[in-house]
């Protein structure tokens, strides 16, 4: 009875947990970005650590949504939606900072005036989609955009330490169950 049900939970979980999973995920990973936006935002610092707690949380939610089973599929959703949630976090951490620096977008501006000579450039059109596909590409590097310096790559590092959690949450557990064994008969 015992080892039935310890080799139950080292079944592969079917195709539809996968599912719930990437929905509990997505939650975790929504709430993992609004607390290291927050952090970000209210503190003025970027605090690493926050990121190793979202891959906590991530994981622990893509293992709830999977009943427990953990396996491959679950382990890249729950790195992706980590690192998802991660970036996203830069989102608005970069727009309150130019709410209160718009001082930097108007010195680009002025730039841009100060050479009337240079014919002005007619940037490429480029649909709704294509916008946000490439929003999304540049904060999905945003950690490398300040990985030359010694900061950076501690929070690179730091990182790394939060989807490795994801990853080791939502891993397979792989336990070798041995037996049945009789027990002594009771005289």
């Amino acid at each position: 009875m015992c080892a039935e049900k310890i080799q139950s939970g080292q079944q592969v979980p079917p195709a539809i947990s996968l599912g719930r999973a990437a929905l509990y995920g997505a939650g975790a990973a929504l709430a993992g970005s609004i607390l290291y936006a927050a952090v970000a935002i209210l503190l003025n610092l970027e605090i690493g650590i926050i990121a190793i707690v979202v891959g906590v949380m991530v994981g622990k939610a893509v293992r709830a949504g999977s009943k427990g089973l953990g396996g491959r599929p679950q382990q890249i959703l729950a790195v992706a939606l980590t690192y998802f949630a991660i970036t996203a976090s830069y989102i608005p951490v970069f727009f309150h900072q130019m709410s209160r620096n718009p001082q930097m977008l108007e010195q680009a501006k002025k730039q841009a005036a100060a050479n009337p000579d240079a014919e002005p450039k007619q940037p490429p059109r480029v649909g709704v989609a294509g916008a946000i596909v490439m929003l999304l590409l540049i904060f999905a590097a945003a950690p490398l955009f300040n990985a030359t310096s010694v900061g950076g790559l501690i929070s690179l590092f730091i990182i790394f330490i939060g989807l490795r959690q994801a990853w080791r949450l939502t891993g397979r557990s792989e336990i070798l169950v041995m037996g049945p064994y009789q027990t002594a008969l009771a005289q």
